[in-house]
């Protein structure tokens, strides 16, 4: 059952995460509002970039606050079924995540550079707004993605305890 402590805590995190992601959203489609009443060349260019950070912060934000908590319903049964392989298939899931984050970001922190880079090539305003834009949107994805790991690697350090009590017995 230290699973499901672990688990309680991971998924409040998500829970809370997707709650602020959200909440940033709502401050950013405002000022996209302004954006597009203003007409500014320069700001017109960073619209499609906003577009997909909202995207992401609506999207995934609000999957995660509101989705996250039936996880926690499947693991709960899924411990009282086969609290062994839950562990296991926790553990497993969690390698898996570990991976997939530490690839993302590498490849957020390059488009950021990409995208640093066009914003020097481009002569126009309307494509600087769109690289500051990009910049943005990479630079936006590379916070969510490094909070989300450093919150993985919370539990898996827990669920790796859990195993290794488990093995010792």
């Amino acid at each position: 059952m230290e699973l499901l402590k672990y688990i309680t805590e991971w998924i409040k995190g998500e829970v809370f995460q997707g709650k602020v992601m959200i909440a940033i959203g709502v401050m950013l489609l405002i000022g996209g509002i302004m954006i597009l009443k203003n007409g500014n060349e320069l700001l017109s260019g960073t619209t499609i970039p906003l577009a997909f950070i909202l995207l992401i912060f609506f999207g995934y934000g609000g999957f995660m606050a509101f989705g996250r908590p039936a996880h926690l319903d499947k693991v709960t049964v899924a411990i009282n079924t086969n609290e062994a392989d839950t562990i296991k298939m926790e553990a497993e899931k969690a390698q898996k995540d570990h991976r997939m984050y530490s690839i993302l970001k590498i490849i957020w922190s390059i488009l950021i550079v990409v995208a640093v880079g066009l914003y020097f090539i481009f002569t126009k305003d309307y494509y600087k707004g769109l690289a500051i834009g990009l910049i943005a949107l990479f630079f936006a994805t590379l916070v969510v993605d490094t909070v989300l790991h450093h919150r993985l690697k919370i539990y898996q350090q827990g669920i790796s305890t859990i195993n290794m009590s488990m093995n010792s017995k």
